[in-house]
């Protein structure tokens, strides 16, 4: 029996082959993503519309590439997703046959091994070790082969630095008003951009003071409303406004975000985006078009980092740098993952992480003593974006020390009486003020008790206390540091 005729029987009397044995789907050699169950919706916004079959040579692997990517399909994998395993089995394709290997008999883990190596070895991995396993586990085909263990480089986190986020929010209005709208909710939520544009028009509710926002997530595979700030439904309602007025409130289209294009307007050239009215058009606005503005933008407004290095603004950094100042804030990681939609935790550790090197020198330099007295591993403040926080307006200072209050916690209840306050950290740096300010009290409470004003004893002689014991525990750092380096 030829392996095409053997393969397409154990494909037949399969479960998943009895599924599709009859589809007219699988003798065609483009695919339509509308015809797997994927909306016109999903296609326009991933700009993503067809699944190419014809390149493949060996019969029998087009065929399981075929059934792999039905039963992706059914699992509703990506559109992306898709396309990449297409493509690897189609270069696995043109690698066994310039090896000369038609049948699969003939492939070994040896095989398999050399393929993996000459391209993208993490894709073609992971995309090897998937399919082997599901041609295995469905009873169509079973390879030989070990998947080979590399040394995992980190991922990326690529985040928007500090200086570069200060001249991004500069420059916000550059964008015509929807995609500026658009690039503030990403970074607000931390979404992915293609969750934003599947958001409905409709996509808020309040129910009594608070207000909630539906939204997608992509890797869940499931709407759900979120609770936002008044300040978050404030910049949706405007973009809600806008759509009324371009649109109209009567027309079809029920995105939050629709196409816009600069293309049809006279005398606009292909990068002149920011030279014209856009016009905007009743469609779901493509990623593609979107990262194509984000690029332009860029160039636009001069974005720069510190080495005075250009920097290319993508749309993921938005929600890296959401979820990298998450983690900088000792968020719990369960909390992080349902803000940004995580099908895991895997990805975490690397924001968390990568916060963590980012303070390290400091940590190093600069130790901080509590109210008690004693050297604490509290965090240093949290000093990256101190700039954006000024912008606006969150930045609370003190005359002595830092305040290393969450946030969260809400307003501050010791108001300028910070020495009371568990959440109040000194430094080396404010020793001599410390010094200065005992000396100070001293000769004030020498004043008092010759006055004999018993209250005001009593009161020096607290923020005498509070001020030694901090001052004690900033002489003790020191010996903790030598400590460290001896240990």
């Amino acid at each position: 029996m030829q392996p095409i005729e053997a393969l397409q029987e154990k494909i037949e009397q399969s479960e998943l082959g009895r599924k599709w044995a009859d589809d007219s789907l699988m003798s065609q050699d483009v695919w339509e993503f509308t015809a797997l169950g994927y909306s016109e919706e999903e296609c326009a916004i991933n700009n993503r519309r067809k699944l190419y079959f014809e390149k493949f040579s060996i019969s029998w692997l087009k065929q399981l590439t075929k059934i792999t990517t039905r039963y992706g399909a059914l699992k509703k994998d990506s559109l992306g997703t898709l396309r990449e395993r297409v493509n690897y089995l189609r270069q696995l394709d043109d690698f066994l046959v310039s090896n000369a290997v038609t049948v699969p008999e003939l492939i070994n883990n040896a095989l398999l091994q050399e393929f993996i190596s000459q391209g993208n070895k993490v894709a073609r991995r992971k995309i090897i070790k998937y399919v082997v396993n599901l041609w295995s586990e469905e009873n169509w085909l079973k390879l030989s082969f070990i998947c080979p263990k590399y040394r995992e480089k980190k991922p990326k986190c690529k985040t928007i630095p500090e200086e570069v986020l200060l001249q991004i929010y500069e420059n916000f209005d550059l964008l015509p008003p929807p995609l500026e709208r658009l690039f503030r909710l990403q970074f607000t939520l931390g979404c992915r951009i293609t969750e934003l544009l599947k958001m409905p028009r409709q996509c808020l509710k309040k129910e009594e003071e608070e207000w909630f926002l539906l939204r997608w997530i992509g890797k869940r595979k499931h709407w759900r409303f979120y609770q936002i700030h008044p300040l978050v439904a404030e910049l949706v309602l405007e973009q809600q406004k806008f759509i009324d007025t371009e649109l109209s409130q009567n027309s079809n289209f029920d995105k939050l975000f629709c196409r816009l294009s600069t293309a049809a307007c006279d005398g606009v050239e292909p990068g002149g985006r920011f030279v014209a009215q856009p016009i905007y058009i009743p469609e779901p606005a493509s990623n593609k078009v979107v990262q194509h503005w984000l690029s332009a933008f860029s160039k636009q407004a001069n974005l720069k980092d510190k080495h005075e290095k250009r920097f290319n603004l993508q749309s993921h950094m938005f929600r890296r740098t959401k979820a990298s100042i998450m983690a900088y804030c000792e968020a719990e990681d369960e909390y992080i993952a349902s803000i940004l939609g995580h099908a895991s935790l895997d990805m975490l550790p690397h924001y968390r992480q990568r916060s963590l090197e980012r303070l390290e020198k400091e940590a190093d330099a600069k130790g901080y003593v509590d109210m008690y007295g004693r050297a604490t591993s509290f965090k240093p403040r949290k000093r990256r974006y101190e700039k954006l926080a000024e912008i606006i307006e969150i930045k609370v200072t003190t005359q002595l020390g830092e305040c290393h209050k969450p946030v969260m916690l809400g307003d501050c209840q010791y108001r300028y009486t910070c020495l009371s306050c568990i959440h109040h950290r000194v430094t080396l740096e404010d020793q001599p003020k410390i010094e200065a300010d005992i000396k100070s009290l001293e000769e004030d409470l020498k004043q008092a008790q010759v006055a004999r004003k018993e209250r005001r004893i009593t009161e020096i002689k607290r923020l005498l206390e509070l001020l030694e014991t901090r001052l004690h525990g900033l002489e003790e750092l020191p010996n903790i540091e030598e400590d460290k380096i001896d240990g």
